[in-house]
């Protein structure tokens, strides 16, 4: 394509005519100047662009342009278009070659997954999430054998084990790797062991907790495994509903659980009571028991607000 500086279209045939069989081998984009641009004409150069001594300021441009079709324009073939012959090229002052500009080698971008996996937290055991990255399978300090990941939350994660010890199965609540979980964890820790201390024989309907421990910095607490939750079971009967018999069941645990939570020894207040927190002792029972305590406090007791924020975010 040739560009003019002239206000005047100048016809496709005159140019065309004007073409010379020989090739440059530059750019298909030719610059000139104005006529008031009081500079010699420059012919030498041409295969290395524009050798003059004028500066680069010197080029001044006028508008509008006149885009002139040459052959190269109508054939595909080729990837440098001819120039009209030196003598048409005389007929301007001065000629500008813009150089081939080199296309750089593209380096494609890194994927965000890729970044985050080479990124390494607490040596490597955990994830960007603060959670402990789970492997079925793994034995954690020669006594619980990682069998699946049954639940994640806020909070954390939980799994299912086998207690090679006590030879039962079991339910791990991981918590997760950072300072305000690991603190409100803590609370939920000691609710849970006043709760077992002032319900020896189980029978408040409150899940048990066996122990617990530190493990690659993440606090770990060993429940007794449970079944599906209640929303489970209305899921499975797509939102219908249960008898009228079990939901008097279920309503009478619920009320001993609460009454005992309410005894001026515990005086604990849930704060998440829902039914994904009931659970199922088994699949073909009514027995359920409360669990999640990770929002609870005392009665009197100064609330975290972080953790308070934190879960009316999620709700």
């Amino acid at each position: 394509m040739v560009i003019t500086s002239s206000s005047e279209e100048v016809p496709p045939q005159r140019m065309l005519s004007a073409l010379h069989t020989e090739w440059i081998n530059k750019d298909p984009v030719c610059y000139l100047p104005p006529s008031h641009c009081n500079k010699k004409p420059s012919r030498s150069g041409s295969s290395t662009g524009c050798k003059s001594s004028s500066s680069s300021s010197s080029f001044c441009p006028a508008a509008p342009f006149a885009f002139v079709p040459t052959e190269a324009n109508m054939s595909s073939q080729h990837s440098h278009a001819p120039f009209s012959s030196l003598q048409s090229m005389a007929d301007h002052q001065q000629v500008y070659y813009t150089k081939k500009k080199r296309r750089a080698q593209q380096v494609p971008p890194e994927d965000s997954s890729t970044k985050k996996e080479r990124k390494v937290f607490n040596d490597g055991f955990d994830d960007d999430n603060y959670d402990y990255i789970v492997k079925n399978g793994e034995k954690w300090m020669d006594r619980y054998e990682i069998d699946s990941l049954i639940g994640k939350g806020s909070f954390g994660q939980v799994v299912k084990a086998y207690d090679h010890h006590d030879q039962e199965w079991v339910a791990i609540k991981i918590i997760k790797n950072k300072k305000a979980f690991l603190n409100q964890a803590q609370i939920e820790l000691r609710l849970l062991e006043l709760m077992n201390k002032h319900d020896t024989e189980m029978k408040y309907y409150i899940v048990h907790l066996k122990r617990h421990f530190m493990f690659r910095n993440h606090l770990c607490l060993v429940f007794e495994l449970l079944s599906y939750n209640l929303y489970d079971l209305l899921r499975n009967t797509n939102f219908r509903g249960v008898s009228l018999n079990l939901t008097r069941k279920f309503a009478q645990q619920l009320c001993t659980a609460l009454l005992f939570l309410a005894t001026p020894e515990l005086s604990i207040i849930h704060c998440d009571l829902k039914p994904e927190n009931i659970l199922l002792c088994n699949p073909k029972r009514s027995a359920i028991k409360i669990v999640d305590f990770g929002s609870s406090c005392q009665l009197g007791q100064r609330v975290c607000l972080f953790w308070w924020f934190f879960v009316c975010y999620f709700l």
